[in-house]
């Protein structure tokens, strides 16, 4: 019996050996565990403390309460309400085009006589640029002289009768065409006979009958001459021979326009910026043989996205830099903002004009552009720590009297650590950012450090 008692007792002290080391090692483990739980604690609380006073707007302070008989002055920390220098800027480029471009083709395509001007040449408005060849067109010109003067002397004939010996050279046509007439009745009758019988053709038949109708026309036509030059001239003559010579003057006309539009001329002043054109080659409305620009001003289209495009408007300023004369200064303007984008490419074009008096400018040229935009309305601002909250309304400390004196203010957008001021602070006045102790209303403060932002 006591033999058994002597292993059930070792065993039951081994599980109370086991169970006690146990219970110190998890009361350990717990302590550690605390431990973290404390510091983590302690780290959030630093993080909530340095959130609330990087964020000064989610926060609200209500000015302490003061006494007055505390005249202790408090030291702070001031700044100036200051209205920064604004200035926003958008950047494209483009390419450097003429103002405007005329192209230049002749009136009449034909062959080029002789090209009076190079590639780069300034002219003035009216300068002749080229000529066509006019041999077919001096012939035409000849021609309708010759019309004029026949029909002016028409008309002189008509207005003074015709002379004997013209009326007795109407009457031989009239005889002459009573003879032709004759042999062509009897030559027609001939030829119907020997018809009738079949011995000629239908086709002789039918040039027997023509001439002999042709006889009887021209007759007819003798005898009425010859009525109207033993009658004289009538108005409705003189008329016709009116309206006959302004029809060759009217020819003639038509034939110097021809001669004159033969020589092309410069429709305004420019340079000629593109020649494709050689004596003897022949143009027409394929390609313009001359293009004529205007270098002053310049022309320079950039693209804009829509993110930009309701910056821009005309009358805007822009610095121009060109890689070909990088050591120049110039400046243009916005002129133009096209109101509608184009289909394909989704962006506006914007122009900016650009004075080039001396002609250094090259269209061509490659150019950067830097707009300056209009920012809009500028406030005054502070340091953020240097404003305060209460019931969520912010407001600021300015001195008043040596005094700390708080005051209601709007504020705006924040920007590098500084909060627009929109109203209650003017230009350059001065606001408490700081102090070595709290600052409460009607406190005596001393300036221990002024500055500007």
């Amino acid at each position: 019996m006591n033999k058994l008692k002597i292993p059930f007792i070792i065993l039951v002290f081994i599980t109370l050996v086991l169970l006690g080391g146990w219970g110190w090692l998890r009361f350990f483990q717990i302590q550690e565990d605390v431990q973290i739980i404390d510091e983590l604690e302690k780290q959030i609380a630093e993080l909530e403390t340095k959130i609330s006073q990087d964020r000064p707007n989610d926060q609200e302070r209500t000015p302490p309460s003061y006494e007055p008989n505390e005249r202790t002055p408090l030291l702070v920390y001031t700044a100036l309400a200051e209205t920064p220098d604004r200035e926003e800027t958008i950047n494209y480029d483009g390419i450097i085009q003429p103002s405007r471009t005329t192209y230049i083709f002749p009136k009449r395509p034909g062959e080029v006589k002789q090209v009076l001007v190079k590639e780069g040449e300034r002219v003035k408005q009216g300068d002749l640029l080229l000529e066509m060849e006019t041999r077919e067109i001096d012939k035409n010109l000849e021609q309708a002289q010759a019309g004029v003067d026949a029909a002016r002397a028409q008309l002189e004939m008509a207005k003074e009768g015709l002379r004997e010996e013209e009326i007795n050279q109407i009457r031989e046509a009239v005889t002459q065409a009573e003879t032709q007439l004759e042999l062509a009745q009897s030559s027609y009758e001939r030829v119907k006979a020997l018809h009738e019988d079949e011995i000629v053709s239908q086709q002789e038949y039918e040039k027997a009958r023509t001439e002999k109708n042709l006889a009887q026309s021209n007759l007819v036509n003798a005898q009425i001459n010859l009525d109207l030059a033993k009658s004289g001239a009538r108005d409705l003559e003189i008329q016709a021979a009116r309206a006959q010579l302004r029809q060759a003057e009217i020819q003639l006309e038509l034939a110097e326009m021809a001669r004159e539009d033969a020589r092309i001329t410069a429709p305004r002043d420019g340079v000629i910026i593109n020649r494709e054109v050689e004596p003897g080659e022949l143009v027409g409305e394929a390609q313009p043989p001359l293009v004529l620009g205007n270098l002053n001003p310049l022309h320079l289209q950039i693209n804009v996205g829509e993110r930009d495009i309701g910056k821009l408007e005309p009358g805007q300023k822009a610095e121009i830099f060109l890689r070909a004369l990088p050591d120049s200064k110039i400046t243009g303007e916005v002129i133009r903002v096209s109101p509608v984008a184009d289909p394909d490419s989704r962006l506006f074009t914007a122009t900016i004009e650009i004075a080039n008096p001396d002609h250094n400018i090259r269209p061509g040229m490659y150019a950067e552009a830097t707009v300056f935009i209009d920012p809009g309305p500028a406030y005054p601002v502070v340091p953020k720590e240097a404003v305060h909250f209460q019931n969520g309304n912010p407001y600021v400390y300015t001195i008043s009297g040596g005094e700390a004196s708080p005051r209601p203010v709007e504020i705006g957008a924040e920007e590098n650590g500084k909060l627009a001021i929109i109203s209650g602070l003017q230009q350059n006045e001065e606001v408490i950012i700081q102090a070595d102790g709290e600052i409460v209303p009607g406190k005596e403060v001393e300036v221990q450090e002024r500055g500007s932002q």
